[in-house]
């Protein structure tokens, strides 16, 4: 009995080894697409920041491009989410990737499902806050504000009868593409988080499995004392 209980276990420590390889590579792979997606999400808003701090000193000189209701919070706030979400990724690779002589398969679950959760809230309020803008404020004479992305699309959806301020068009795009690839974020946090909670109920199942082969070994010691003559 005692050889068949350690070959089960012995199998049942490398189907849980194998599961994990596969677990690890999977959570290294979308964390490293999260880490490309945030860069690119703070790529798209730090170039509309800064066309829009390049430009807006003009309207001292009577160049004015920008209106006086403008919005920068939805910009800076995806500007933010993208670099929490950069930083979150950035530090699981590393842990992942380090060598190290001891096991860490709970330290990397655990680290993968609380940055999965931090990386899902960031990039949730960040979407809300894009839309939504609460607490938005206007300027007196003014009912509603505009934001880098309404502003720049509206002129960019002019119908011809003025021009388009240089860069406003690859602005509007920009403003689109950030957004886009907030959402891409949520979606991909979500996966983040599977493959995380797979990975710690699959530990899980292992101790447990793990606990019972020594409750077993332990039972056929006290047997095999109890019957000796």
């Amino acid at each position: 009995m005692s050889s068949n209980a350690s070959t089960a276990g012995s199998m049942d420590e490398s189907k849980f080894l194998k599961r994990n390889r596969a677990l690890h590579g999977t959570r290294l792979g979308l964390s490293l697409m999260i880490t490309s997606v945030a860069v690119s999400v703070i790529a798209c808003e730090a170039q509309l920041l800064q066309h829009y701090n390049a430009t807006a000193q003009w309207a001292t000189s009577g160049l004015a491009l920008w209106p006086l209701n403008l919005d920068l919070r939805p910009a800076i706030a995806a500007l933010a989410c993208g670099c929490v979400i950069t930083v979150l990724n950035l530090v699981y690779v590393v842990v992942a990737l380090l060598p190290s002589p001891h096991s860490r398969i709970k330290l990397l679950n655990s680290y993968a499902s609380a940055s999965a959760f931090s990386g899902f809230i960031t990039s949730l309020v960040g979407i809300i806050f894009v839309i939504y803008r609460p607490s938005a404020s206007y300027p007196s004479g003014f009912s509603q504000g505009e934001t880098l992305h309404s502003w720049t699309c509206k002129w960019k959806s002019s119908n011809g009868s003025t021009s388009t301020p240089i860069h406003f068009t690859r602005d509007c795009h920009e403003t689109r593409a950030g957004f886009a690839l907030l959402c891409v974020l949520l979606g991909l946090e979500i996966l983040m988080g599977l493959a995380a909670a797979a990975g710690t109920l699959s530990q899980r199942d292992v101790s447990r499995r793990r606990d019972q082969q020594v409750q077993l070994e332990k039972l056929e010691i006290s047997a095999k004392q109890a019957y000796r003559p």
